[in-house]
Order: structure tokens, then C-alpha cells, then sequence
């Protein structure tokens, strides 16, 4: 839901709670005529905007308190005293209201709602507990060991960005202060930058260093990012006006010569994917492929094997999809949909990869934001394998499931030729499961999707919404890398709270045992 990329503080107060017991008095027969028809309703009119939660996914309170509020105004039924667009600005709200997000008119009747609202409800569990049999699954992580690297002076350490520059072999890394950092190994810090608001991602195309800005970190309808270049220790923009951008490519899509910019604008109630295009006066002119808030990550990819570049790109905001835009022209795409979640899932990551090497790209996706209407452990949050069946079509294969889970990386760590899996969840259960913030998967039998886990028991649990694999130290294998980003958007156990906020390192590196650095 809103964290996708970055850590989004969408809070609402609701002082107006449900009546939950509108049907007190009723036959068996009434009750379940009337739950059928919630369903229905529920079915039709959820059914508009994204793939339909299942009511058992989430608490009678946590639906009741959080979620209905929000859902009910998206319907264009306001509960009283609340107000769907607090905390926006009068510019905010024009464009809210431009972009008919919260409809004039209502979508139904009250009695209809009633109906929905009472169905949900009744469909949904009083509360959720852990899942016992996660205790006893992970074993210590031994193949990578664990270094904490202070950067700069900053504290609380707030790292929006990593990527590693397989060229130069440096890190560059980007924070909420502003600032760009490229790092070494073993020299540490060598170059420090400023820029216009956090960086969230970079690329490195012909010899040159991109910029994602993201403008404003937290939830915001106001377009302040850019895509910029960065020429020693200053930048140059190239694109402005963008709306909360949190992932770009860059490459020739049509191989002219030119490179176009891909832009994820994840944006916030609204957002979508740009195409940026030079004309012949040189400008970047935008094409929206998909007017879709919460684009949060794409790929360029030749998907269907016409020799066309296409694009992968993953939405995360209420519908949560993967779509395949397919180049049929010049430039010119058209859209397919191969995947769909319902919104409660919370996607945050995905990855392209040939995991049963029969040449077709498979997708990997990751689900576990839990930043914003319904902060409860959710036993359907994981890591999924969708293997590529042809013809647009992908099955889910493997899923694992995590709390919180919100980055992964795919890799033969091992180097016993299968891909294995690391991830990071920045909403692990904060109390038995704290340590699963970090997860090596360990592939032991690729066609049975077997694989065996592993973590760290640490005084300071990993605290990161970023991840990236290197050959740090440049000793054969793959190692690791984390950053700091000690902020916690939904509540946190104090003291452990206090660890991350006070903790002086920047970069947590796990380096890879398998092979050792030459001395």
C-alpha cells in the first residue's frame, strides 16, 4: 500500500466508528439472504478499482476503524467527522478533486452500503495470531557475516537509496538529508554530493551517473521530483515536475541512438508510467502509458522475442499489477496485464528472472507493506514465484511467506547452479520473528521450489528499505548490501525503536563466505 520504494506516512484519524450490529434481529434464513447480497455488492462495486480483498484478510477492527473510512469515500460516502483529504493542501485538494478521486455523487445507496459494509464485517476474524511453526523454521545464517559500516555523522541513519557500480566498483548511496554518497571498499567514503530532495534510485548509462529525486518523501498530490545527471558533485536536471518518482530506466528503446527515460511515478492518489522522449529541439516530452498511481518498479525487456524492447512495470497503489507493455511501433506500446493482487497485499518488489532456464522470463514479486490502513500480521505476505507459461500467461509456483516483507534479490549465492533468494522486511513481527528482517533462501531442490532459511539473531535487527547485491570485496562471490533507514511508519517496540535511531552505522554488508578476499 504505501510504502512501495520509500517510507509513506499516510495516518488517518477516525473518530466515527461502524455500527456493527445493524441487523441484530434476524432468522437464520434473513441473515444469510442478506449476506449474499452484501457480497454481491461488495463484489460489484470493489470490483471497479482493483481485484476484491477477501473480508478475512483483515480484522473486524482493523476493516471498521481504518479501512471502510477510506474505501467508503472512495465510493463517494463520507463518514461524519472524517475527512478522507486531511492534511492536504488547498493545491493538494484541487488536484484530488480534478482527478474525481472522491466522487461528488455516491457510487450507491446507504442501505446498498449498509449492505456491504455488514457483509465485510461479519466475514472478517475478530483478530489474527502469529504463525507458530515460523519460530522453528530458520537456522543461523552462516554462509554471510554480518558488517556494520558508519558512513557519515547523520543520526538517525535515513538511507533512500543504494546501487553499485559493477564499472567503477563504488557504491552510491542516497539519503534523506539530501545528500549522494559514493563509498569503496576499503576506502570508504570518496565523494559526497548535494542534491534537490532525497535520492531514491540511480542508473549508469555511458559512463554517466542518473539521478532519481523524489521530491517529497512522504504522501503528497505535488509533482517536485526530477531525473537528473549528476557531473561530479552537481547536478543537472533533465526532467522536472515529476510526481514522486521512485524508480527509472534508462535506455534506446528504439535504437536511434537516443536513449528515452522510463519513470515510475508512484505518486500518491494519483501517480502513473512515463515514457520520456527527446524531440528535435532536444526536449524530454512525456508519454503516459499508464495513469495509474503506485508505479513503483519497471524493467526493459524484449518479453515476447520480436526484437522489440518492452517494458515490465509493477503498480502497488490499490490495484496492484504487473503489466507488460509490449513495443509494437516506434515507441508505440500497448498494455497487457499478467498479473493482479488485491490492495491489502501491500506489493513492494519484483524481479525478472529465468528461474527453470527454458529461456522465458519469469516474474518474482514481493508483498508486505504494511504502512498504512492495516497494520496486523498478514499471513498472505511473502515472496511469490510466478513461472512464465507462454502466451502471456504466469502461474504462481512458490510462495513464501514473510511479515512485512519488502525487498528481494535473486541470485546463485551458493554457486551450486539455482537461483536462491535474500530478502528484507521493514514490517517483520517486531517480537519472536524481529530477526526475519533478513532472510537467505537457500535453494535445495529448484524443480520441487525446496528452498531452506536462514537468519541472524542480532542485538539491532536489520532496519532497511533498501538492498543490493555486489562483489564487494571482490573475492568471486556475491555479497550483500543494506542501509540504515531507522524510521518506523506503524508502531515499533520502544526500546528497539531507540536501538535503530541511535545506531551510527549507515551500511550493513553481508559478506558472502563462500570465497575469501585476497590478502
Amino acid at each position: 500500500m504505501q510504502i512501495r520504494g520509500t517510507v509513506l506516512l499516510l495516518l488517518f484519524v477516525i473518530t466515527g466508528l461502524l455500527g456493527l450490529n445493524s441487523f441484530t434481529v434476524k432468522t437464520k434464513a434473513a441473515a444469510s439472504s442478506t449476506d449474499e447480497e452484501g457480497r454481491i455488492l461488495f463484489l460489484r462495486h470493489c470490483t471497479v478499482c482493483h481485484l476484491a480483498p477477501d473480508p478475512a484478510g483483515l480484522t473486524k477492527n482493523i476493516w471498521a476503524t481504518h479501512v471502510l473510512p477510506v474505501m467508503a469515500a472512495r465510493m463517494g460516502i463520507i463518514y461524519p467527522n472524517y475527512d478522507p483529504l486531511r492534511g492536504l493542501s488547498d493545491e493538494e485538494r484541487a488536484i484530488v478533486k480534478k482527478h474525481n478521486i472522491i466522487p461528488e455523487e455516491p457510487a450507491c445507496t446507504e442501505a446498498d452500503w449498509a449492505k456491504i459494509r455488514n457483509y465485510i464485517i461479519d466475514n472478517a476474524p475478530d483478530s489474527v495470531s502469529i504463525d507458530e511453526k515460523r519460530l522453528t523454521r530458520n537456522s543461523p545464517l552462516t554462509q554471510f557475516i554480518r558488517q556494520d559500516i558508519q558512513i557519515d555523522d547523520k543520526t538517525p541513519s535515513l538511507i533512500t537509496g543504494l546501487k553499485y557500480n559493477t564499472t567503477t566498483k563504488t557504491l552510491w548511496i542516497g539519503n534523506f538529508y539530501n545528500q549522494v554518497l559514493n563509498w569503496q571498499y576499503s576506502k570508504g567514503v570518496i565523494k559526497t554530493a548535494k542534491t534537490a530532495s532525497p535520492v531514491v534510485d540511480f542508473n549508469f548509462y555511458q559512463n554517466n551517473v542518473y539521478l532519481t529525486e523524489i521530491g517529497k518523501l512522504y504522501p503528497t498530490e505535488l509533482s517536485t521530483g526530477m531525473y537528473a545527471q549528476l557531473n561530479d558533485t552537481t547536478s543537472t536536471p533533465l526532467i522536472t515536475s515529476l510526481h514522486r518518482p521512485v524508480n527509472t530506466r534508462i535506455a534506446d528503446l528504439n535504437n536511434d541512438g537516443v536513449p528515452e527515460i522510463v519513470v515510475c511515478n508512484f505518486g500518491n492518489k494519483t501517480g502513473g508510467l512515463s515514457l520520456f522522449k527527446k524531440d528535435k529541439a532536444g526536449k524530454y516530452i512525456e508519454d503516459v502509458l499508464l495513469p495509474l498511481p503506485g508505479a513503483i518498479k519497471c524493467f526493459i525487456k524484449d518479453m515476447d522475442g520480436d526484437g522489440k524492447k518492452d517494458i515490465v512495470a509493477m503498480f502497488s497503489q490499490g490495484d496492484e499489477s504487473v503489466y507488460i507493455f509490449y513495443q509494437k511501433d516506434n515507441l508505440k506500446f500497448k498494455a497487457k496485464r499478467v498479473l493482479r493482487f488485491p490492495p491489502d497485499y501491500g506489493t513492494t518488489d519484483m524481479l525478472l528472472i529465468d528461474y527453470n532456464d527454458d529461456g522465458l522470463t519469469d516474474i518474482v514479486t514481493v508483498h508486505g507493506d504494511n504502512a498504512d490502513y492495516s497494520n496486523i500480521l498478514k499471513a498472505y505476505h511473502g515472496i511469490r514465484l510466478h513461472i512464465n507459461q507462454g502466451a502471456d500467461v504466469f502461474k504462481e509456483k512458490f510462495f513464501y511467506p514473510i511479515y512485512g516483507v519488502t525487498r528481494v534479490l535473486a541470485e546463485d549465492f551458493d554457486k551450486d547452479g539455482d537461483i536462491d533468494f535474500v530478502a528484507t522486511a521493514f514490517f517483520p513481527e517486531f517480537g519472536k520473528l524481529v530477526d526475519e528482517s533478513f532472510v537467505y533462501l537457500e535453494n535445495t531442490n529448484k524443480d520441487q521450489f525446496t528452498f531452506k532459511s536462514y537468519i541472524q539473531k542480532s542485538d539491532v535487527p536489520i532496519k532497511t528499505l533498501t538492498l543490493e547485491k555486489a562483489d564487494v570485496d571482490g573475492d568471486g562471490d556475491m555479497d550483500i548490501i543494506t542501509g540504515n533507514f531507522a524510521q518506523s511508519p506503524g508502531p515499533a517496540p520502544a526500546a528497539l525503536d531507540d536501538k535503530w535511531k541511535s545506531a551510527k552505522y549507515g551500511l550493513s554488508i553481508f559478506y558472502n563466505q563462500l570465497y575469501q578476499p585476497k590478502k
